[in-house]
């Protein structure tokens, strides 16, 4: 498969023409709560940075959860990136939702509009991108685009769309499609948690491909048309409970997978998938969109690294780095081997530093809550790690499931499940703000709780960030 992908792009770069004489976008969209990950993002391998999300109150001002952008925007624009606001996202809480339909209307837009532009121009932003999804996109959207388009273009900034692979919503007029600056597509999401049945590649070289072709179908020039590459894969080996993983976790679990495109029943793009999606956009687009960096390796398996290699035209990301191109027969069967070993186990390369859970970690503290106190009988399990970043993982040594809660501050549950006798379980929670969760555990008359904390800088206090509405989502929120 890897030897078709790369004598496929050898033909098309000898037989089609290119856009290589035109801008090619990088376009990266970074969650605001990654603010502890700016030193670690190489943001001057951009041209475009999407802070994700900001979403109106109930007075129609954007809201960032409470946390301030500006270090994000600094630090982007230092290497002469243009920085956009992305406003609305894939999973809108019933208070976005309705603030949205609120003043989308007429009578408000113009209102909107101005509110949006104050936040645009308060934070020195370059513009706006427009993720409002599904049925979100009613027949408000597009005259709510072109009146925003028109305010942002009036004063030379930009305006851009995240739209699906091969769907365009009935209510996008030409006229709106025609406003954007450019269309970021979301050739991602095949299948996932809502479609459990229709386990497999999530997003695969042949659907970039015809996502390219329909929204070039709909009059979109190739130029405007900016490729989605996913930094994050499905795993259906739980089909009640699919989840996301995040590339870097994958690649910390064992560095050969970053060569592949799936481990067991857990599929993703690796390295060469990516360099073969960008090779393509190189030829037949306006570039490549990354959901999302803080999802990235930040080592010599860098996705974001592989996507500049291309745009810089250094060929022997094609040629001369073999590994990229075929792995070599040893790594194929050590990968073989370790199959059926991640799809039993986390271990700790896989989920990062491993604390016993009444070990205090320096800087942060592991609370104990009353109940567990005077508990006289303890659980035989492990809650790794605390403090968390983008995963938590639980391993059951007991003899009976054990039932898992986690809630927030609000006592608002995020996540509640069962964990089978001598097995694994791990919660994907990077997109959770920071501060402090509650974990209890149950099984027969014992119970055990823990304060957990969402890992920060440890150079900065922790803020009272609280999640917004009811419960956060279990996949990327785009």
């Amino acid at each position: 498969m890897h030897y078709r992908l790369m004598f496929s792009f050898l033909l098309l770069c000898a037989v089609l023409p290119s856009l290589q004489g035109q801008e090619q976008k990088v376009v990266g969209y970074l969650q605001y709560g990654r603010g502890y990950m700016l030193d670690e993002i190489q943001f001057e391998k951009l041209t475009h940075l999407c802070i994700a999300f900001a979403n109106p109150d109930e007075k129609g001002r954007l809201q960032t959860g409470g946390v301030d952008i500006s270090p994000i925007v600094k630090k982007a624009r230092a290497v002469n990136v243009k920085v956009l606001i992305s406003v609305a996202g894939g999973a809108l809480d019933p208070d976005w939702a309705a603030a949205w339909k609120t003043y989308m209307q007429p009578w408000n837009r113009q209102y909107f509009v101005e509110e949006i532009m104050n936040y645009v121009r308060s934070n020195q932003l370059d513009g706006v991108d427009v993720d409002l999804e599904w049925k979100h996109v009613d027949h408000h959207y597009s005259p709510f685009v072109l009146a925003l388009g028109r305010a942002l273009h009036a004063e030379g900034k930009l305006i851009t769309a995240a739209l699906p692979g091969k769907k365009r919503y009935k209510h996008i007029t030409e006229a709106a499609l025609r406003i954007f600056d450019f269309i970021n597509i979301m050739a991602y999401d095949l299948t996932g948690p809502w479609n459990p049945k229709l386990s497999g590649p999530h997003s695969p070289f042949t659907f970039a491909e015809s996502c390219l072709k329909y929204w070039k179908k709909q009059g979109v020039p190739a130029s405007k048309l900016v490729l989605g590459l996913p930094f994050y894969g499905w795993d259906f080996t739980n089909r009640d409970r699919i989840r996301s993983v995040n590339y870097s976790v994958i690649v910390d679990r064992n560095p050969a997978f970053a060569h592949l495109d799936q481990v067991g029943q857990l599929y993703f793009n690796g390295l060469i998938t990516i360099t073969a999606k960008t090779e393509l956009a190189l030829q037949h687009a306006g570039g490549v969109m990354l959901w999302e960096l803080g999802r990235d390796a930040f080592n010599e398996y860098s996705l974001l690294e592989a996507v500049s290699r291309v745009m810089r035209g250094d060929t022997a990301t094609l040629s001369e780095q073999q590994p990229l191109i075929a792995v070599r027969e040893e790594e194929k069967e050590k990968t073989v081997a370790l199959k059926t070993e991640m799809q039993q186990q986390a271990t700790a390369r896989f989920i990062g530093p491993m604390l016993p859970p009444d070990e205090v970690a320096a800087g942060f503290g592991n609370h104990p809550l009353a109940a567990e106190r005077t508990n006289p009988y303890r659980l035989d399990l492990e809650v790794l790690p605390n403090p968390f970043a983008d995963t938590i993982t639980i391993v059951n040594h007991e003899k009976d499931p054990i039932y898992l809660v986690l809630t927030n501050d609000k006592g608002q549950v995020l996540f509640e499940s069962d964990v089978q006798p001598n097995s694994t379980l791990t919660w994907e929670t990077s997109s959770f703000p920071h501060g402090y969760y509650t974990f209890s555990a149950m099984v027969g008359g014992r119970q055990l709780s823990h304060r957990l904390i969402k890992r920060i800088p440890a150079d900065k206090p922790l803020k009272g960030v609280q999640s917004k509405g009811g419960v956060l989502q279990n996949w990327p929120q785009h």
